[in-house]
């Protein structure tokens, strides 16, 4: 989606900004960030007046239209001049000049400390542009041996997300979801890939070409009972999906109740394979408040067991 900025002029003999217009002007700003929209927004804090805007809109039109009904354009009291604008950052190389790496935004660890688990959903559709977006971004989650054990099954749209419903003990939430997907990892595949994840870790130069047949078989019996590899994968795919639909405004919940004989059943999982849990996401309907924390001090130890 492309990027433009919104630079807000103030109008010359325009009078001071009352309260209620500035939170008018946030809430519209709200809008944009509520769908993940949002890049930056704030006034300038030197001597000169004015503020600007950044975020995704999806032409040129839709920003101008965005910017028309700011609250401060509208009622008159500053004008806006929308420019296209291309963020240089390290996941694009700095625009392609250096290789591209993983970021780092300074908002994102606030962002963590305030999430919350979220039941209460918009009816607000969540686009298969995006759902595909953020399975990408889970399917970049670390494995073991980078196997790559996962199977998810999104479900989306009532039907689905009503046969999902039954097989977790009815639990209301799924319903009003945007997409629930179901964590599922496949165990065969810490004995199918094993050769295509060694090739790939020697490709690398991980490992000495000379040690495929050995890793291989290294690698294999290291998952004589992967019962408990399977599902943690399952749980770092989830936790991974999570924190993608966190990073473009939706919120969600991670599900451990459910039945799986039924979800086995109803969406034909095969027996061997393993189900971690189900996530939920979509476009958040109100604010949730974090849950009080265990302390620090608490539960964390540095260089043993934290003897509480």
């Amino acid at each position: 989606m492309p990027e433009f900025a919104i630079f807000l002029h103030p109008t010359a003999g325009a009078a001071p900004f009352e309260p209620e217009l500035v939170q008018r002007h946030c809430r519209h700003l709200a809008t944009l960030a509520d769908e993940g929209r949002l890049i930056a927004a704030g006034p300038f804090s030197d001597a000169q007046d004015g503020g600007m805007i950044v975020g995704l809109f999806d032409s040129a039109d839709a920003a101008s239209s965005f910017a028309a009904n700011d609250p401060f354009v509208r009622e008159g009291v500053e004008t806006a001049d929308v420019r296209p604008w291309i963020m240089a950052r390290p996941a694009n190389g700095f625009l392609g000049q250096l290789a591209p790496a993983p970021g780092t935004h300074p908002y994102f660890l606030e962002t963590l400390r305030l999430r919350a688990t979220t039941r209460r959903f918009a009816a607000k559709h969540v686009g298969a542009e995006l759902v595909r977006t953020l399975l990408e971004a889970a399917l970049a989650a670390p494995s073991e041996f980078n196997l790559q054990p996962w199977r998810p099954i999104v479900c989306q749209g009532q039907p689905q997300l009503l046969r999902l419903r039954r097989c977790c003990f009815d639990q209301p939430q799924i319903a009003f979801a945007g997409l629930a997907v179901i964590c599922a990892v496949d165990p065969a595949v810490f004995r199918d890939e094993v050769p295509r994840a060694v090739d790939e870790l020697v490709g690398s130069g991980r490992w000495a070409p000379d040690e495929r047949e050995t890793q291989i078989a290294f690698v294999r019996s290291y998952y004589e009972d992967a019962r408990a590899s399977a599902v943690l994968n399952g749980a770092i795919f989830g936790h991974q999906l999570l924190l993608a639909g966190l990073s473009v405004g939706l919120q969600g919940f991670w599900l451990g109740g459910f039945d799986a004989p039924a979800m086995r059943g109803e969406f034909g999982i095969p027996e061997r394979a393993h189900i971690a849990g189900v996530v939920g996401l979509g476009w958040p309907d109100g604010t949730e408040t974090p849950l009080p924390r265990r302390s620090m001090e608490q539960v964390v130890g540095f260089g043993a067991w934290p003897d509480r």
